[in-house]
């Protein structure tokens, strides 16, 4: 539960006015899933009383703080944000209380896809992206929420609409991330059962990085997967050699990609090959037996 109050004697958690960011909005949502919140939004904290039993965060070089000189680094050097922090020191417990499948590993997949951006950006990293557009990332979603130089008021009721965008993008992201932890065993089971350098999920399923992270000695060979497709047929996906790399174990043959379905027939003879990506990574196709036509014929080809 959330609230934003007017007077810091209503308030048990304190951060800064103003301009807010990601990481001070985050923060704030992922305290109301642990709290009922009432927070107080100032730009000094020496006047106000009982400060000690409140939380305060990304203001005041306190614990929840990361503007001192002392501020936490994490080992890959990025500083932590107040975000960070907080999440440091609950998020497990948070977890544990949701019943995930593997606290650990789920707790590690929550930094790298979701807590570190906002710990980088907020610390002045930015991603790299010499491209002629703009790259939206999570700050700039909440940073939009902030009144421009030609409205007028105190910010607070902007961070009120912030909050409700960011506690649907956190809840979303949580949704993903737990149910995606779902999947870890079953594609443990499949990688065992493979055959000829093929996964075979029996499910649309999130598994490239359990695949990736295996200690199953069958891991390390496989090809392709092929799965169901959420848009019908099957999948047939090549595997990346890497986890955050699009580079290919085995991509498909160069001859495929980009070709309509009558152009694949003609070559492979597959009689329902009805898709190759331009980028060789991904075919689909009606049916079981061909997904693993079209897997066995790239392997052999290649």
């Amino acid at each position: 539960m959330f609230q934003l109050v007017k007077n810091s004697n209503d308030a048990n958690a304190i951060t800064h006015g103003g301009t807010f960011h990601a990481d001070d909005v985050f923060a704030t949502v992922f305290l109301s899933k642990i709290y009922d919140i009432k927070l107080y939004r100032t730009n000094d904290i020496t006047q106000i009383e009982d400060v000690e039993n409140k939380i305060v965060f990304d203001i005041g070089l306190k614990e929840f703080d990361h503007h001192g000189m002392n501020a936490k680094i994490r080992e890959n050097g990025i500083k932590y944000c107040s975000f960070g922090l907080l999440f440091e020191q609950f998020g497990k417990n948070y977890l544990e209380k949701k019943n995930v499948v593997d606290i650990e590993e789920c707790y590690k997949i929550f930094l790298k896809e979701f807590v570190i951006q906002i710990d980088a950006i907020d610390n002045g990293i930015f991603p790299n992206n010499p491209k002629e557009y703009t790259l939206k990332t999570l700050e700039y979603v909440i940073d939009i929420m902030n009144k421009t130089w030609k409205e007028e008021g105190d910010n607070n009721k902007e961070f009120i609409k912030a909050f409700e965008i960011a506690q649907i993008i956190f809840d979303r992201i949580e949704k993903r991330i737990i149910d995606k932890m779902c999947a870890k065993e079953l594609v443990e089971v499949a990688i065992s059962k493979s055959e000829n350098d093929i996964l075979f999920l029996e499910e649309y399923m999130p598994f490239m990085d359990f695949l990736l992270n295996s200690k199953v000695e069958k891991a390390q060979n496989i090809k392709f997967a092929i799965m169901p497709s959420n848009r019908g047929g099957y999948n047939i996906r090549a595997i990346n050699k890497e986890v955050g790399t699009h580079n290919l174990r085995l991509d498909f043959p160069k001859e495929w990609g980009g070709k309509s379905k009558e152009e694949l027939v003609s070559i492979t003879k597959i009689s329902t090959f009805r898709f190759c990506h331009t980028g060789l990574f991904l075919c689909s196709c009606d049916t079981l037996d061909d997904a693993f036509q079209i897997a066995n014929l790239a392997i052999k080809q290649k």
